[in-house]
């Protein structure tokens, strides 16, 4: 008996390192994600005008990005955090399939299974 509850604690401790490292990578994909757009800005300022957003739109999506991104590493925000960047993946995934740049779904694509992901699992830790 005891060592069945060690093992299922050695799994819960598993579970939990690697979704704070699923999390923590993540929190730095898109604070890369967002700065960059503020970085270099003449890039996504073209980019977002051939895809018919307003002037300075990249503005916005790079600090949402950003702050999402601050928020995933405050486990209070975790969830608020997600379900901003699942708006702006979903976002960049129909831009992409719109503006017929389907090999450009990959990467919203990726990033939306790691953010249900975490929340998946999150949310059950949670529960």
């Amino acid at each position: 008996m005891k060592i069945i509850l060690n093992i299922k604690l050695r799994n819960v401790q598993l579970k939990t390192i690697l979704l704070w490292v699923l999390q923590i990578l993540l929190a730095l994909l898109f604070l890369a994600a967002g700065s960059g757009k503020f970085l270099a800005g003449e890039v996504w300022q073209q980019k977002f005008l051939d895809w018919g957003y307003p002037n300075n739109f990249y503005l916005v999506i790079g600090a949402v990005e950003t702050i999402a991104a601050i928020l995933l590493s405050i486990p209070k925000f975790t969830r608020y955090a997600v379900m901003l960047l699942v708006v702006v993946m979903l976002g960049a995934a129909m831009t992409h399939l719109f503006n017929n740049q389907a090999p450009e779904l990959i990467r919203p694509g990726i990033f939306l299974v790691f953010l249900s992901t975490l929340i998946y699992f999150r949310k059950e830790k949670a529960a």
